[in-house]
């Protein structure tokens, strides 16, 4: 037996190395060192594979088990992003702003089913009641993929003040994010447009109650997949032996994820230096297509609140695609707002969750 556990803990001092590595991947840019990036990603699976590590020495009373503790005390924050308990908060009536963000993945349009029912989307809109709305992979009307959902959606929020990232350009690209606000919009623009297409961020100035808040509506750049890489992922996940994994494509997996890495990095990079300027409260939402142990959302967090860390429970993953599900999708706030009420809801359409909080402040 003390030759096992010999053994058992050299495996044990692996597996604490790498959840260290995935804790510092939240304070590393890709672009510096973008292998560490995977062990961010990689955070759940490394978190439970110390865990069994730990319930092992600890059923032995084993002193070895403090090693764990340890590294788990160290990273006790990044572990209280990825999971919590039924957070609880009151609710306050006065000042009370309800935010919705949501990567419509075109409403399913692309989607081999074609159109879904509408009445559940907008059925979760009206129990929500939204003061906000931020879309991602979204499209105005008049593009060449209109449909039904989206003429619906501009009809019952007709009376909303509206920013598509397509109002800057004199060649709209029909594809990109969008806001919609109750509250009158003073000022909007672009934050920044590294990737050409849809991942870009851009933020509109409302004013609630003689109060200016800036609105952050950004989409970080996505991993772009293609069928065989995903049927790559599915290979690797389901781990048959049989099956021939082809190396070539694993590799293509890789060099896909790198690229979405660093390019994430230079976005959020110039999102953080435009929050730092801010001369107003901020609310950023948005798709970051990173967990919550990424560069990524470190940066843009910062000292913010998280609406799930604040108001969530569960892991919530708000990705529920082709790909491990993660929480990817985010609503965060400065510390001047209260949040309540946070709530994922998966719709019969698209491969993200529909995000809602209610802050108040």
């Amino acid at each position: 037996m003390k030759y096992i556990n010999k053994v058992v803990f050299i495996f044990n001092i692996i597996a604490l190395i790498a959840l260290i590595g995935s804790y510092l991947a939240t304070y590393i840019s890709p672009a510096l060192w973008w292998q560490i990036a995977f062990l961010g990603l990689a955070f759940p699976f490394v978190f439970i594979i110390n865990v069994c590590f730990a319930l092992f020495w600890l059923f032995q009373w084993d002193i070895r088990i403090w090693y764990a503790i340890g590294t788990f005390v160290l990273g006790s924050i990044h572990i209280y992003h990825s999971i919590q308990f039924g957070t609880q908060k009151t609710e306050q009536q006065t000042n009370r702003i309800n935010v919705v963000t949501f990567n419509t993945h075109n409403f399913g349009v692309y989607e081999k089913n074609g159109e879904y029912d509408s009445s559940v989307f907008f059925n979760a809109l009206r129990d929500i009641k939204p003061d906000i709305m931020c879309f991602q992979e979204f499209v105005a009307l008049n593009t060449d993929i209109d449909t039904r959902m989206y003429q619906q959606l501009f009809k019952e929020y007709k009376s909303y003040y509206k920013y598509n990232v397509d109002d800057n350009e004199k060649t709209p690209t029909g594809y990109s994010v969008s806001i919609f606000s109750k509250y009158k919009i003073i000022k909007s623009g672009l934050v920044e447009r590294v990737n050409m297409g849809g991942n870009c961020t851009i933020y509109s100035d409302i004013l609630v109650n003689k109060d200016t808040i800036r609105l952050i509506n950004t989409h970080l750049k996505s991993i772009s997949f293609q069928q065989k890489d995903y049927e790559i992922v599915s290979e690797l996940q389901e781990g048959d032996k049989q099956s021939n994994v082809d190396m070539k494509g694993v590799k293509g997996v890789l060099s896909r994820l790198k690229r979405a890495f660093i390019n994430r990095s230079k976005q959020v990079d110039i999102i953080k230096n435009f929050i730092d300027n801010s001369p107003y409260k901020i609310i950023i939402c948005g798709d970051f297509n990173d967990s919550p142990t990424s560069y990524s959302y470190n940066m843009l967090k910062g000292d913010k609140k998280d609406a799930f860390v604040e108001s969530g429970s569960g892991m919530s993953a708000t990705y529920v695609g082709r790909m491990p599900n993660f929480r990817i999708d985010y609503i965060l706030c400065d510390k001047a707002f209260n949040v309540f009420n946070y709530k994922p809801q998966q719709l019969n359409f698209g491969d993200h969750k529909m995000l809602s909080a209610s802050l108040t402040y």
